[in-house]
């Protein structure tokens, strides 16, 4: 028995009415057959939007209605010239400015279909496009269940581990779940259904996830003709495969979700809705079709599968090969390791960890225990220069309004000396002269620093680090330079981390 994911794409199953229900209906088809063999199959379907936008006339017959009235205003405005008495005329004017007003509404631009939120095509085309598949489903004796998944769903371990129950129960049973981002709760929030068949085929314990599109395969250029047979979760990453389909995600994002499914212990195959038999065939282990990343270990232990293969990622952390050797150790990711931060995020987000010299590499996922602002500013740092970074920002933050018995000297001009200058402040002095070039972008950083994105940062580093900020202000040494040298100082600081250690992923490599 296998139990496989299918995701469904809208460019799959799109066509010029709106859906291909002779695509539809096949799959289901299929789908029925591979269960009656034993199989449990969940599937993750687009088009809801797109048949939403059907039903409200934004395409479809309704919208060739524009030029049927426009022929009818034109006709109606040469009876009125025609007419000679006033009444007549004031009658006509009503009804050409009514016709016209009907007119503008198929040819405003607020109408064309580029321009409509997908909100609410799609909360019209839902409970439609479940309609259709509960009939088409009836037809050939399976029935059907309806989930809906959020982002907020996604950001939840308890929200998928439950989930994840459900699916299993439902397929157990022989139905078949049919899953669907939620875009009338979350059109704006990027929320793709290739990332969402990860997280499905990674919560449901999947064996398999097959991505169904418009093409065959996936291939290396635009024209089709390199086809690409069998990636490992790197080259996935790293191909460059060409554009196709006119849904949101595209092959990159196929390939990209495939990847990191394969990481988690999911086999995926890349494949064409039009193909005979493409559900059957996918489930043989020995049949030559599309594109097929291969799992790169086995599947990930329950505890690990919600930051490991469900939620969302909000940015990278490329790390350096002696990080990685840590890691796969058992130890914690320290600043030092840190060369890169991609992404806006805040502390408790969800960050990928990536091979700094070679990014395809997907070495794991973490929860980091610092926004990426501050992870920016402390990368590839020692302790000692970590130490100096906080000394120097606490004091800019901070130096003008505490009391202290030695306050800031005035220079010649009469004012008070800069809580940059390093040949005031020790801490200044360490950060600039340092040998690496992060200590030197580091005090670069905050020399350029406006007094609101300073307040920023030592705001957003007091909430992250509690426990060593307060360490500093009670030791006062940050406000003449001096980073605090007793051994619970040294200690804390040695301890700052980039991503929790008790949430660490490290896929197999």
């Amino acid at each position: 028995m296998t139990r496989q994911v299918i995701k469904l794409g809208s460019s799959s199953i799109a066509s010029r009415d709106g859906l291909a229900l002779d695509v539809i209906a096949g799959l289901v088809s299929q789908i029925a057959a591979v269960q009656r063999a034993g199989h449990e199959i969940i599937l993750v379907t687009s088009g809801a939007a797109r048949l939403g936008q059907r039903l409200l006339a934004f395409e479809g017959p309704t919208a060739g209605a524009a030029p049927a009235l426009r022929s009818l205003v034109t006709s109606v405005r040469s009876s009125v010239q025609a007419s000679a008495t006033s009444t007549a005329d004031d009658e006509y004017d009503r009804l050409v400015e009514s016709l016209l007003s009907v007119l503008r509404r198929f040819e405003s631009p607020e109408a064309a279909p580029e321009a409509v939120d997908t909100a609410l095509p799609s909360a019209v085309g839902q409970p439609a496009l479940m309609a259709l598949y509960r009939q088409l489903a009836a037809a050939v004796g399976v029935e059907v269940c309806q989930i809906l998944v959020s982002r907020s769903d996604l950001a939840s371990a308890r929200a998928m581990g439950d989930l994840g129950q459900l699916l299993r129960a439902a397929a157990g049973r022989g139905l078949l779940p049919i899953v669907n981002g939620n875009d009338a709760t979350d059109p704006l929030s990027a929320l793709d259904n290739d990332q969402v068949a990860v997280a499905i085929a990674v919560a449901a314990e999947a064996s398999r996830l097959l991505f169904l599109t418009d093409v065959r395969a996936a291939y290396r250029d635009a024209s089709l003709s390199e086809r690409i047979d069998r990636l490992t979760p790197a080259q996935a990453r790293a191909v460059r495969a060409a554009a196709s389909g006119s849904g949101r995600g595209g092959m990159g994002s196929k390939l990209s979700a495939a990847a990191r499914a394969a990481c988690c212990g999911v086999e995926c195959i890349i494949g064409s809705a039009r193909e005979p038999d493409v559900v059957g065939r996918s489930l043989n282990p020995r049949a030559r079709m599309g594109t097929v990343v291969k799992a790169a270990g086995p599947q990930l232990e329950p505890g690990r599968r919600w930051i490991g293969g469900i939620a969302y990622s909000a940015g990278s952390i490329h790390v350096n090969r002696d990080a990685e050797q840590s890691l796969r150790t058992g130890s914690t990711l320290f600043l030092s390791g840190v060369k890169r931060v991609d992404g806006d995020f805040a502390a408790g987000s969800v960050v990928e960890l990536l091979d700094v010299r070679h990014p395809e590499r997907l070495l794991g996922r973490g929860s980091v225990a610092l926004p990426s602002a501050i992870l920016r500013l402390l990368r590839a740092l020692s302790p000692q220069e970590v130490a100096c970074v906080i000394s120097i920002l606490l004091r800019l933050r901070y130096g003008s309004t505490v009391t202290t018995a030695e306050p800031n000297e005035p220079d010649d001009a009469g004012g008070p000396k800069s809580l940059l200058d390093p040949d005031v402040y020790k801490d200044c002095r360490e950060l600039a002269a340092g040998t690496s070039r992060a200590s030197q972008e580091a005090y670069a950083q905050l020399a350029a620093a406006s007094p609101d994105r300073i307040a920023e940062l030592a705001d957003s580093l007091l909430l992250a680090q509690p426990q060593l900020c307060t360490t500093f202000l009670l030791d006062k040494g940050f406000l003449h330079g001096q980073v605090p040298a007793d051994a619970t100082a040294r200690r804390v600081v040695r301890a700052i981390h980039a991503v929790h250690r008790e949430s660490l992923v490290v896929y197999a490599g």
